[in-house]
Parts: structure tokens; sequence; C-alpha cells
């Protein structure tokens, strides 16, 4: 790989396009099954392929006579209201259709390759444009006839599909670690469930303790048995700190980062999505190993839950979240997967208006949990442990796999890095 200049023809975009795929119109009629119908909440700016969330369903007939035409494997969706600009792939086999306020590119595979378009519009240089070219203010939208400004750099094909396996490679690897860390999390909430709200845990002989007769007793407070010699207590009486963040300072240039709402999500904690700040810090309000955060303002982000299970040096978090610090002595592990699982409790906890909704610190904590005995906290903290420097380790490697997809992009799109010599 040389560090050569090399000189790149540059295209309209819809020059490189056989067909656009464009089901502007009328709202499509729904149904309760059938087609799935995939709309641009579905399209996300770190998945390879199309997300199947919140999907609407088109019966057959809908699907054969509604629309002007259909996307076939290969193509790119691009996303032009609401969020313009967002792309992925349209997978082998395809099992969906698309909805108004996005458009399928079908390339010429004689001109340009399908995933080296896909890498390019995906770069930082082109977002930059998309979003200069967007009207409205309330909900941005990016017209059709503006595909001619994105001027696209067409270096040869050989090149162009270094390219393109290069960027979904990195990728796929990325979203493969993803799964699998979903899959982990997953693992161990079952484990959860059936330990601390199904009661079989392995008792002395290796046995689920209620299935095998284990000692039970009826809990007032819960309104049902419980193992006998477990406790009822509150998250504020059985944690050392719960509190809410900072108020931020931000500045570019600085080693402290602050972590906020966006960064909480599915259960983990996004690091790439904090930020750099140059506020002071009290010392309990930085973060540390086996903190629970829990977003706590606002519609659609409140209650969500992650626990930090790596050592953050100069991290904490803004004020709306709240850090929830577990006892050590009724484990790590227990804890924050007992919090992960009150999401819904907290979300239903909120006061105020919508859009303006708040969960208190004095209602965290006086919130009721179960305690179990220690040894049986010790032995689940263990496992979970396992499975949490697991997911650790495949985050940090999607760091440095990010950090080299999106570092090196630019500079071969550009033609900087020359990697024609490279063996496909």
């Amino acid at each position: 790989m040389s560090f050569n200049m090399v000189s790149i023809e540059h295209r309209p975009l819809t020059s490189l396009l056989k067909f656009i795929v464009d089901n502007r119109g009328k709202t499509v009629p729904t149904s309760d099954e059938g087609i799935p119908l995939i709309a641009t909440n579905c399209i996300k700016d770190n998945e390879l392929y199309p997300v199947f969330e919140r999907v609407r369903y088109i019966s057959q007939d809908t699907y054969d006579n509604w629309f002007r035409a259909h996307p076939i494997p290969g193509d790119i969706i691009f996303v032009n209201k609401g969020t313009p600009g967002r792309v992925c792939l349209v997978p082998d086999p395809i099992d969906f259709c698309i909805a108004q306020d996005m458009m399928a590119l079908r390339v010429d595979e004689d001109v340009i390759d399908n995933r080296y378009l896909f890498a390019v519009l995906r770069s930082p240089l082109f977002q930059n444009q998309i979003n200069n070219y967007h009207v409205g203010t309330m909900i941005p939208h990016f017209k059709k006839g503006d595909l001619d400004k994105l001027l696209i750099p067409i270096p040869s094909m050989r090149i162009q599909e270094i390219i393109g396996d290069y960027y979904f490679t990195l990728s796929h690897k990325i979203e493969t670690n993803n799964r699998m860390n979903k899959v982990l999390d997953q693992m161990a909430q079952v484990i959860f469930k059936q330990w601390f709200v199904d009661f079989e845990y392995p008792n002395e002989n290796g046995d689920p303790y209620k299935l095998s007769g284990g000692e039970m007793e009826w809990c007032e407070e819960m309104g049902r048995e419980i193992p006998k010699g477990w406790l009822i207590d509150t998250i504020g009486n059985s944690t050392s700190l719960v509190t809410r963040g900072i108020a931020p300072k931000y500045a570019e240039n600085s080693e402290k980062r602050v972590i906020n709402q966006k960064c909480i999500r599915d259960g983990s904690i996004n690091l790439e999505l904090s930020r750099p700040h140059i506020s002071k810090v009290s010392e309990d309000k930085q973060i540390q190993f086996g903190d629970i955060l829990v977003n706590s303002t606002g519609t659609g982000t409140l209650g969500r839950v992650a626990q930090v299970y790596e050592d953050l040096e100069d991290y904490t978090v803004d004020s709306h979240v709240t850090i929830i610090r577990p006892n050590l002595e009724n484990g790590l592990g227990y804890m924050g997967c007992l919090i992960k699982n009150m999401q819904p409790l907290f979300e239903n906890a909120a006061t105020g208006s919508t859009g303006q909704t708040e969960l208190g610190r004095e209602i965290i904590k006086k919130m009721k949990i179960l305690l179990p005995e220690s040894h049986i906290n010790e032995k689940f903290s263990g496992i979970y442990h396992s499975i949490c420097e697991k997911m650790i380790r495949s985050q940090k490697e999607n760091i440095a796999l990010s950090n080299l997809r999106d570092t090196l992009l630019p500079k071969l799109i550009s033609g900087e890095l020359d990697v024609s010599e490279i063996q496909l």
C-alpha cells in the first residue's frame, strides 16, 4: 500500500445508475400481516442491511399493484427524508419492500461496484455533502434531483472492488461482534431469570432450588413466595450511591469524557458517542467499575440501563443520567442484571409532561428489590463477570476496527493510498 496520489475521474451519481426505485406518492395501505414494509427507521448508519424495527406489513395485492418498482439484491437504499443520506445494502434474498421517503439505487455494474459506492456514500465527506443539500427545517429531506450534485470518484474497477471489500469486511466483522454481544447479554438475562425470578438457581447439590423442594416463604411486599432467607430492601439501602451527573462544559481538546443518554442503548454503553469536557468532577461522580447508569429524562430514552464493566479513567455522566453504585456485598453482576430488568418500572415511574419526563433520584432509591443470600450472589456475579469480559473485548475490538475503517476510507477514496497491488 503506497501513499502516491492517484488521479481519479469524478462523475455525477445518477450517471452511474441503471435505475432508481422511488415510490413517492400516497401513503401505502398496510395490513396486520403479509410482506414486511420497512421505513426510514430501519436504516441505521452502523448496519450493513436494514434492521427490522417497528415494521408494518402489506398484502400481496398491494405489493403487486401499488408500487412502481421494488428493490433487488445489491441495490443501495438511500434515505431522502427525516435522516437524509443514511444508506444500507439490500440483502440476498430480499424479504421486504420499501416505503416512502427512501430510494433504492441500482448501479451500472460495468461502471461502478455497488459495495464501493456504498462505502463512498457512507464516508464523512459525502455525508457532509448530503447534509449541505438538505431542505426543510422541521423534517429535512434530500431531493432526488440533487443526486447529480454528488460527484463520485471513479478509480479502476479493481481498486473499487478492493475498497468496497475492505469497507464491507470490516463493517461485517463489527456487526458480527455486536450480534455476539447481544447473544451474550441475552444469555446473562436468561440465567438471571432462571435464578432470581423462577428461583431455580443450583442448590448445594447442583439441583434447581424450587423444583427440588427448596424451602419457600410468603412475601407480602412482593405478593408471592420467595426462597427462605432472602430479603426485601430498597435500591437506596442496597447501594453506596445514587446520584445524577454533571452539567458539563464541553471542549474539543480534553482527555476527560462525559457520557450522555445517546451513549446508553440496548443494555450497553457506546463510548464513541461520549464528549470531551473540561468541567470539575467530584470524586463520587467519576465513573467506577460496576456502576449502573440509568437514563433519567425525556420520552423514548428514559429508563434505559447499562452497566460499566471496564475501568474508565476520567469519565463521568451528564445531568440526564443517574449513577447507581452497587455495594460490593450485594454483587456487581446481580445488581446490574436486576436493575436492567427494572427498565419498565423506571419508565412507568417517570413524572412530568410528555417530552419533559423525569425519573427522580429519590424515586429510584425507594424502589423495592429482592436480595438473595450472599453465596448465590457471588456465584452469579462470577458467571456474569465472565460474560461481560467477552463483551468488553468485542467492544474494544469494534472501536479499533471502526477507527481503522473510518481513518483509511477517505484516503482510499481520494487515491491518497494506492491499493492497486493488493491481491483480492
